[in-house]
């Protein structure tokens, strides 16, 4: 989890810095598209788009390792997506 929220950081700061330094929109959203996106399947691991009568199906279904895995999944794509989010945020208000 940790590499994966260090690369991230990394990526979208190096992101963040080819965008102010060249002004080219298209960086602010690829960037922004990164973030939407990874912050988006995070939803669909953790259930947020669904009805609390499926959620509650799942949970009884699942077993505790495939938990343990969609939980982990859900945290990489919200820990990939935040950051890479928050450089497009800033990138638009730079701009």
């Amino acid at each position: 989890m940790k590499k994966v929220f260090f690369i991230s950081i990394l990526s979208a700061f190096l992101f963040f810095l080819a965008g102010s330094l060249t002004g080219y929109e298209v960086i602010t959203f690829v960037c922004g598209g990164i973030g939407l996106l990874g912050l988006a399947i995070s939803g669909i691991f953790s259930g947020a788009f669904i009805s609390g009568n499926q959620i509650r199906a799942n949970t009884s279904t699942e077993s505790k390792e495939e938990r343990k895995k969609r939980v982990r999944l859900m945290t990489t794509f919200a820990l990939l997506g935040f950051p890479h989010f928050a450089a497009a945020i800033a990138l638009t208000l730079l701009s």
